[in-house]
């Protein structure tokens, strides 16, 4: 028997979490993974940050962190649950407008910001429920001072 996920609040979005939602009558609308849900089912498949993985590498080129972008995702909605204020984006949308034509975002400003963003999560650790997300947060935090350059790939699980 499959075990339905645990919604942060009843205006979340059943595919992906996400508490960036907007209501079209009864159904909710997902402005991260552009799902239709209703009554916490999904109605309408989205595209999911689940689906994409951020590899942060090195000035050699070699990984120092990979992961898939929804462990960003779901600490930051935690993070926003706990602090009862709006989550923002999704992280694919924002990474994906910072990469260049070779698929790269390599720009010091995009790795600063992760940073920042990696430590303001970390600094409300408090609210996130799941050990692996924090561990995880913490390895990338550790990571971001030796990188150089992140590739953003889509792989369907």
């Amino acid at each position: 028997m499959e075990t339905q996920k645990k919604l942060l609040s009843p205006n979340s979005c059943a595919q992906c979490g996400s508490l960036y939602t907007v209501p079209k009558g009864e159904i909710l609308f997902c402005r991260d993974c552009k799902a239709w849900t209703q009554n916490g089912e999904v109605v309408k498949s989205g595209d999911l940050d689940l689906h994409y993985s951020l590899d942060v590498q090195n000035g050699a080129n070699r990984t120092v962190w990979v992961d898939s972008v929804y462990v960003l995702f779901q600490s930051q909605c935690m993070v926003a649950h706990g602090l009862k204020i709006s989550p923002g984006s999704s992280f694919t949308n924002w990474l994906k407008s910072r990469e260049n034509p070779e698929g790269k975002i390599d720009d010091p400003e995009s790795l600063q910001i992760l940073l920042k963003i990696a430590r303001k999560i970390l600094k409300h650790r408090q609210f996130i429920d799941d050990p692996y997300l924090v561990e995880t947060i913490t390895a990338l935090e550790a990571a971001l001072p030796k990188a150089t350059r992140m590739i953003l790939t889509f792989k369907k699980r």
